[in-house]
């Protein structure tokens, strides 16, 4: 969907390691790609965005470079993200990048203040003045319906691709963060690790992918076919011995105790964050509960892990992967300036 209209607009970003979204007031979420982008060695140029450069990962010749301009929660390349933005911002608005009045960009929370300086400074050079700067959990807390501006405890736990963020919130702000790398992008490179030790084949991030997608979970009963079948997949790769194309059947049952070894660091993080959490707030839990944000938040099974290990209700954000795009068009929307617990 593209703006043709004079009209000043308000755009909302989500910058994830994994993926960007791009949300733009009247007209919805009109972007939502894997960040990455490729790029021509010689030019510079910009070969492909989003799913197209997706596409080319472990694909391309030494004349394209594929980057993910974020990597394990921080940015890696600030070049390249405002490549990205130029790039998919001139598709949407037509090269009109001056119509952008208000933007607000959601960051992951390992960001340094040196780094959202960048962005900031980014943003300006493209012409947009009136910036904000916030981090995802946070917004993932507003977009899954939670008011975070009572005097109340919130914890969201958000498992992204770069990232595992914990963040207990109160009156509009985090009172307490820790942050893991034990998230999307560890699972897929787990499991690549694991199909080369036990299956002596080598494969690529986006096979790892598919697999974790397929078979990933940690329920006690393993995930099943319509016809009650123990789930499969069909691997494709390269043999390590023979160093020919080859193909092995992954089992729902090795990748879930896969993931129960990855989820390990997480139930570790989950216990240090609730006994660092002030007491009053960690009351406030019992009642609220804990609320499970990003892609992680879809592997069967998760809602009841956090349940055992907290002893507190579990909530799943009605939409895991939009939870904090929709979070920037609330704040986007909100008409007035936000006090202590009163919007």
């Amino acid at each position: 969907m593209k703006e043709k209209t004079g009209k000043d607009l308000s755009v909302g970003i989500d910058l994830g390691t994994s993926n960007l979204l791009i949300y733009v007031e009247g007209q919805g979420t009109v972007f939502n790609e894997p960040s990455i982008i490729a790029i021509d060695q010689a030019t510079k140029n910009v070969v492909a965005v989003g799913y197209e450069a997706s596409s080319l990962v472990g694909k391309t010749h030494d004349k394209v470079k594929v980057i993910r301009p974020l990597q394990g929660g921080v940015i890696s390349d600030i070049d390249m993200i405002r490549e990205i933005l130029i790039y998919t911002f001139e598709d949407i608005f037509h090269s009109k990048i001056d119509r952008i009045t208000k933007l607000i960009i959601c960051i992951p929370s390992e960001i340094t203040e040196t780094e959202k300086d960048a962005i900031i400074e980014l943003g300006h050079g493209l012409g947009i003045r009136n910036i904000t700067i916030d981090e995802e959990i946070k917004a993932a807390a507003i977009g899954s319906g939670i008011d975070i501006y009572a005097p109340q405890g919130h914890l969201v736990v958000d498992i992204g691709g770069g990232t595992t963020d914990f963040g207990v919130l109160s009156l509009g702000d985090v009172v307490l963060s820790r942050s893991i790398k034990t998230a999307g992008d560890h699972f897929d490179q787990q499991i690549i690790n694991y199909v080369k030790e036990a299956h002596k084949l080598e494969i690529g991030l986006q096979t790892a992918e598919k697999i974790k997608i397929h078979l990933a979970s940690l329920t006690g009963k393993l995930p099943t076919d319509e016809d009650g079948k123990t789930l499969l997949f069909d691997a494709m790769g390269r043999d390590l011995v023979a160093g020919l194309p080859r193909q092995v059947t992954i089992s729902a049952k090795e990748i879930r105790e896969l993931m129960l070894r990855c989820f390990e660091n997480i139930r570790s993080t989950m216990i240090a964050t609730l006994e660092s959490t002030p007491p009053e707030l960690a009351g406030d839990l019992v009642d609220n509960g804990i609320l499970l944000s990003g892609g992680g938040a879809l592997i069967p099974g998760i809602k009841e892990f956090f349940e055992d290990i907290t002893q507190v209700p579990v909530h799943i954000s009605e939409s895991p992967l939009a939870a904090v795009i929709d979070g920037c068009k609330k704040l986007l929307k909100a008409d007035k300036k936000i006090y202590l617990g009163v919007m």
